[in-house]
């Protein structure tokens, strides 16, 4: 003898021995747990089927107000290919090595070329124009051609710091005055104890020599007039400046003018990431090198020199100091302290 049965949830119909009466079922629709009821007896005419066709109708009204369980399909997940801030289209960020090239060849990209060639074009009026514009009005307009390429050197270094491939715009957000303030500040204070050592040394040397003078106000007279080893230290205190530059114009870059009296949380970040430094320190380094030689070579070929000698200095310029930014934007992990 068989006991018919049915899912109270989803009404599947299922067939089952009368000895698995008071044993309990699940569902294979909908998982619903079903209690096997005893074998339904034979009854009678006497038997009172009113009591029995009462108790089927509450049964049935209990099981339409059980809330049926939702359950979700067990199927495999797709990959998303929604919009661009999918996991599918999420670019990865580059790595320390694609960020370098693309900063060695930033002029390929037409809006970095574009401002590029506007700023080139406003050095060479510095240069080239304002000389012979007056006195007066030459000296304002290069006083603020100078501020607002400070501020555009710190922004360089700034956007990099994010990780930002594209040069920032030409506007200067803090002015023209304070900017320039600044990237004198910074060089001034790397290059102090060379230019004061370099002070002693003369004003000792012209003591001791009486009335045969001192050397002339031109470099090379300096370098016949110094000793080989006074000549040596000062080149060495002035290299050991233009090393220690890099932090310090990242930490005002990113930090503000007030974090360059935190000598010791510059030296402890170099320490931490000397080799990515060396490596940051050795761009300004070329820069330097670039710069002497292209103005050496400048003086022999006139105007045409002079011009491609300032495009030459800026590309090698906004590389290293990009390169400032993404010394901070890689290794900030290994930094003394952090900006966010």
């Amino acid at each position: 003898m068989t006991i018919k049965i049915s899912c109270g949830i989803c009404g599947k119909n299922y067939k089952v021995q009368d000895a698995a009466a008071g044993k309990k079922l699940r569902c294979k629709e909908c998982g619903e747990v079903i209690r096997i009821p005893e074998p339904e007896a034979e009854f009678g005419d006497g038997d009172d089927f009113s009591k029995l066709l009462d108790d089927a109708v509450e049964e049935e009204a209990k099981a339409k107000t059980i809330r049926r369980p939702v359950r979700k399909p067990m199927v495999k997940a797709e990959k998303y290919k929604g919009d661009e801030d999918g996991p599918v289209t999420r670019k990865k960020e580059n790595n320390y090595t694609q960020d370098l090239v693309q900063t060695i060849l930033f002029p390929l990209d037409p809006a970095n070329l574009f401002t590029f060639v506007c700023i080139w074009i406003l050095l060479c009026m510095k240069e080239l124009i304002l000389p012979f514009a007056g006195i007066r009005l030459g000296f304002l307009a290069t006083l603020i051609i100078l501020g607002w390429y400070s501020n555009y050197r710190f922004n360089v270094i700034y956007e990099a710091t994010s990780g930002r491939k594209e040069l920032p715009e030409l506007t200067p957000e803090d002015g023209y005055f304070i900017p320039v303030v600044k990237w004198a500040a910074t060089w001034l204070l790397v290059h102090l104890p060379a230019y004061l050592y370099l002070g002693i040394v003369l004003y000792l040397a012209i003591q001791n020599a009486g009335e045969a003078g001192g050397p002339g106000f031109l470099p090379q007279d300096v370098v016949d007039f110094l000793p080989l080893f006074h000549l040596g230290v000062f080149v060495f205190l002035y290299c050991a400046g233009l090393f220690f530059w890099p932090i310090l114009a990242l930490c005002v870059a990113v930090g503000g003018f007030e974090t360059v009296f935190r000598i010791d949380l510059m030296l402890l970040t170099i320490v931490k990431s000397m080799g990515a430094y060396f490596f940051t320190a050795g761009a300004m380094f070329l820069t330097s090198v670039v710069y002497f030689f292209t103005v050496f070579m400048a003086l022999q070929l006139g105007v045409v020199g002079i011009i491609i000698m300032i495009a030459i200095i800026l590309y090698f310029e906004i590389v290293a100091l990009r390169m400032i930014g993404l010394y901070y934007h890689h290794f900030k992990t290994r930094f003394a302290w952090h900006w966010g």
